[in-house]
């Protein structure tokens, strides 16, 4: 008679590069190598922010020196930072229309007095998206786990304090002279948040980011109407909440484990040569991760 055992365990509710960098497993030298640098980063943003460290100047823009660290860290994520998208045509259509988007705004940039503002523009939305949507508040996640808060409730908690620090930076408080102007950092941080929680696409928000920054001096220079900047990037941005704001229940990790995304934790599954399909996993490109075979039960 065929039959199967399962088991649960309390696991990040979501395979994103926060959630990876969370689960601690053995043999996870790069998630603690991870969590590192999410560390550093945080830390020099922090010093930054004070004063404490000089900040990196490109072109007109001012950088915080995390830059330096994040991008250290974006290289230890790796193509974690693409995250999970719905399905393959989603995010093809996303990152085919960021890519027009930016090409434009970065042409149009470069047309203007001060084109060496464009690398800058671009690193700066880069930065930001790796400080304040991974690296802190993977931090915090990791804080509030050591005084046992639930991992569900405590990367929320990261991601809803990390957004109010975004909101509340020198440059952002600048640009919020009227309460109406708050509501845009208000709903790009809820966003950003929301999308990477899902998807862990923290790529993708700063693409995101990248052509908003563009546009948005454009506006400022008159060299792009304010109704074509709010058209392309709510187009963009609708696109990416279709290709990365609702993914698959089931994902394979890669030590060969099935999480629930619902419910946040590992479910194993044995079933006589069969896979879990039926759900998200897959055969027919519901998922851009592979579908692996769920071993067979065991004897006894």
């Amino acid at each position: 008679m065929t039959s199967f055992r399962w088991r649960t365990r309390p696991y990040p509710r979501h395979r994103s590069v926060t959630a990876a960098a969370l689960d601690r497993p053995p043999g996870t030298d790069r998630r603690l190598f991870v969590l590192l640098l999410a560390a550093v980063t945080a830390a020099v943003e922090v010093a930054g922010l004070t004063g404490a460290i000089p900040t990196i100047q490109v072109g007109r823009i001012v950088l915080s020196p995390s830059l330096i660290p994040a991008l250290v860290l974006a290289i230890a994520c790796g193509d974690r930072l693409l995250g999970r998208a719905r399905t393959r045509p989603a995010a093809t259509a996303f990152w085919m229309a960021a890519g027009l988007a930016f090409v434009l705004g970065a042409v149009l940039y470069l047309r203007t007095d001060y084109p060496a503002d464009v690398p800058g523009l671009i690193l700066a939305a880069l930065d930001e998206e790796l400080v304040y949507r991974l690296a802190i508040p993977a931090v915090l996640a990791l804080l509030l786990r050591a005084v046992k808060v639930p991992p569900p409730l405590a990367r929320l908690t990261g991601f809803v304090v990390a957004g109010l620090w975004f909101i509340l930076l020198p440059g952002h408080r600048e640009q919020m002279d009227t309460a109406a102007a708050v509501v845009p950092f208000v709903a790009f941080a809820g966003l950003s948040a929301v999308m990477v929680y899902r998807s862990g696409s923290v790529l993708a928000m700063a693409t995101a980011h990248a052509v908003s920054n563009l546009l948005t001096i454009l506006v400022w220079t008159e060299d792009v109407q304010q109704g074509a900047r709010s058209a392309v990037l709510g187009s963009l941005l609708i696109l990416m909440v279709f290709a990365y704001g609702h993914t698959r229940r089931y994902v394979e990790t890669d030590h060969g484990t099935i999480i629930d995304l619902r419910t946040g934790e590992i479910v194993l599954v044995d079933l006589r040569d069969r896979t879990v399909g039926s759900d998200g996993l897959g055969a027919d490109g519901l998922g851009l991760e592979p579908l692996v075979p769920v071993p067979p039960p065991r004897p006894g």
